[in-house]
């Protein structure tokens, strides 16, 4: 089928960012294997004015290719992420977590300048690209056949993940589940204007888990792995709170306020020698 996407930005960058304008056009005529789902990381920060276009580039990549793109905000970054102070008006939330500031201190985002965002972190040690980038990488993306396919269930109490390998194979793999929360409305410079009730999406909550997705290196095909994670929402929240209040730089502790309705459960696995996602996942929370 073919398909085409238009994606037109005009980015006045500050600080660290360029100029981009004009139109992207790609994944002209190409295959599309519906069962592979791609993850987009968009390092992002509600004081980043350049920002927002790149939650629209996701947004305009998602309407071309519907569910099988997935989406994780990571707030971070002193510069962009850190939350004003009480004296100054709005943008008093922090977003920012823990390990979505490891994964920004490994890939070097922000060392380059938001918004950067990885495309199944095609690109081994350097994988962030500009947003402008994203869409032919989704296309080459949606052409691999899978090596994994993963079912996600849930309760009040625990996730559990069922990993079915699709063909023999062997590697290193990790399996990460993650939190993330859509619908909040906060703060977010966009352009030269300060909006109030931006609608943040897709935002990084926590990592439940970033572990070895088998004690062994070899997977036959068929072969069924579970994995399940106790979790417990209050204790989290309170996770994110204590972080920002005792160790991010700039912190406020103004964390918590999460709404267990739009959270989802993200799930994906990666080659940790090449830092590749092979397959993602995403459903909601309590599911």
């Amino acid at each position: 089928m073919k398909k085409y996407l238009f994606i037109t930005s005009l980015i006045i960058l500050s600080n660290s960012c360029d100029v981009v304008e004009g139109p992207y056009i790609t994944d002209s005529d190409s295959y599309v294997n519906p069962e592979k789902n791609v993850l987009i990381e968009d390092f992002t920060g509600h004081l980043c004015s350049n920002c927002p276009q790149a939650a629209r580039e996701i947004s305009a990549i998602h309407d071309v290719y519907g569910d099988q793109i997935i989406a994780l905000a990571i707030h971070t970054s002193t510069s962009f992420a850190r939350p004003y102070l009480a004296s100054q008006t709005g943008f008093q939330y922090d977003f920012r977590t823990t390990w979505g500031d490891a994964w920004d201190n490994t890939f070097g985002a922000s060392a380059i300048g938001l918004p950067r965002g990885m495309v199944n972190r095609i690109g081994g040690q350097s994988p962030t690209l500009s947003k402008d980038e994203w869409a032919e990488v989704v296309a080459d993306e949606l052409k691999k056949e899978i090596d994994f396919k993963i079912a996600i269930s849930s309760d009040a109490s625990s996730v559990t993940i069922a990993v079915e390998s699709q063909k023999n194979s062997s590697g290193a793999y990790n399996y990460v589940i993650c939190l993330a929360e859509s619908n909040i409305i906060n703060w977010q410079k966009d352009g030269s204007l300060n909006v109030e009730d931006y609608e943040h999406n897709h935002v990084l909550r926590c990592v439940l888990a970033d572990d070895n997705l088998s004690s062994s290196s070899t997977f036959s095909s068929g072969q069924l792995i579970e994995k399940t994670i106790e979790y417990n929402l209050t204790d989290l929240q309170q996770f994110n709170i204590d972080y920002s209040s005792q160790t991010a730089e700039a912190g406020n502790g103004n964390a918590g306020n999460w709404n267990p309705e739009n959270i989802s459960i993200i799930a994906f696995i990666y080659n940790t020698n090449t830092n590749e996602i092979l397959q993602a996942e995403e459903v909601d929370l309590n599911n």
